[in-house]
């Protein structure tokens, strides 16, 4: 039927939900294939367009065009502590010195 490509038959004995999924499936394989080039492309097109006011630009790919799989996408940046940032500056310092430990 149609874009799933399934036959009159499986559609019929389909049950509710797994019509549902196999449509969301289906979205969110365009989005993948489709979508997301498309707003890459444009996102790109108005970044670059020196004729447009940098406060009309949007400031992520996100922002443009957000779609459902990029909840995926989003993930929290912890910042480093004082501990990692003391340990990171040794660790440089050792391998300056070519006595670093990896």
């Amino acid at each position: 039927m149609g874009e799933l490509g399934w036959t009159l038959e499986r559609w019929k004995d389909a049950t509710f939900t797994e019509y549902n999924y196999a449509v969301e499936g289906y979205w969110r394989n365009w989005e993948r294939f489709a979508a997301v080039p498309m707003r890459e492309v444009c996102y790109v097109s108005i970044a670059g367009n020196p004729n447009i006011k940098h406060s009309a630009k949007p400031g992520s790919v996100q922002d443009y065009l957000p779609l459902s799989i990029d909840k995926d996408i989003k993930k929290k940046i912890e910042k480093p502590t004082e501990e990692d940032i003391a340990k990171a500056k040794e660790f440089g310092k050792t391998l300056l010195n070519g006595k670093a430990k990896v």
